[in-house]
């Protein structure tokens, strides 16, 4: 039996805010890592050149992370204070967090970070990144450790034919589905009555009318509402077919595909 370990950590900033930093050098600065699929807690620590934690309770501080490329800050957060429990104030300790959906813009590969306090007047002061007066530390971004958000896929162009509207071929993505693969749907109508269809191919990967079979149906009725509509199952190619009734004028604006 394989035994394995997993480590409930904050990752851990040091930030110095004053003084000069020729005693007590910190030599080593981590570098932070962000993972994909997952939200990332990161704590900071504020001190001084003698390493003493800096009383921050009436202030504020934001991070920044910086596209190494281009320059620009792709993402800002601000730090919330933490309390650690003294009565007179609150030393040294902030923190954030970088969401799974603050990563879904941003490409796999190393950025930079600065952290700087905001003052009453608006304007931004330096901290340091270590003793030696950078600024700046490094964020790697990295991908593959857990699953990652995938955006659901967009139909908004149908084939019109007397009252039927038909979309193209999707694809269901048969390679890493299983029998009990979840596709969900969400319709999105303008005044439509009559039927929305599922339809489904096994095996072409070129489908013609005659590949495919009905899989699952939703009646809709005067309806603008979004109509959601779930199946299990693993298809090559599914499609969306929608039968207004005879003498309405409705129409189905998009509907959103996730497998």
């Amino acid at each position: 039996m394989q035994t394995v370990s997993r480590y409930l950590l904050s990752q851990l900033v040091i930030a110095y805010v004053s003084g000069y930093h020729g005693r007590n050098s910190k030599v080593y600065d981590r570098r932070l890592t962000l993972h994909r699929g997952v939200s990332n807690p990161i704590s900071f620590t504020f001190k001084n050149e003698d390493q003493k934690a800096q009383d921050i309770t009436s202030k504020t501080y934001e991070f920044n992370l910086i596209d190494s490329e281009s320059k620009k800050a792709v993402l800002t957060k601000t730090l919330s204070i933490l309390d650690d429990g003294s009565t007179v104030s609150t030393k040294g300790d902030a923190s954030c967090t970088i969401t799974e959906g603050d990563l879904l813009p941003l490409e796999a590969k190393f950025y930079n970070f600065a952290v700087r306090e905001v003052k009453s007047d608006g304007s931004r002061e330096i901290t340091y990144a270590d003793t030696g007066y950078a600024a700046a530390g490094t964020v790697e971004i990295l991908d593959g450790a857990y699953p990652e958000f995938v955006s659901s896929t967009s139909i908004s162009t149908f084939t019109l034919s007397s009252d039927t509207f038909t979309s193209g071929a999707i694809t269901g993505r048969p390679g890493i589905n299983n029998n009990q693969a979840l596709h969900t749907i969400a319709i999105y109508p303008k005044n439509f009555t009559g039927t929305v269809t599922v339809q489904g191919t096994m095996v072409a990967t070129s489908p013609t009318d005659n590949d495919y079979f009905d899989i699952t149906s939703s009646s809709l009725s005067a309806s603008s509402s979004v109509s959601t509509l779930n199946f299990t199952g693993v298809f090559q190619n599914v499609r969306f077919k929608a039968v207004r009734d005879t003498g309405t004028t409705g129409r189905i604006d998009k509907i959103l595909y996730r497998q």
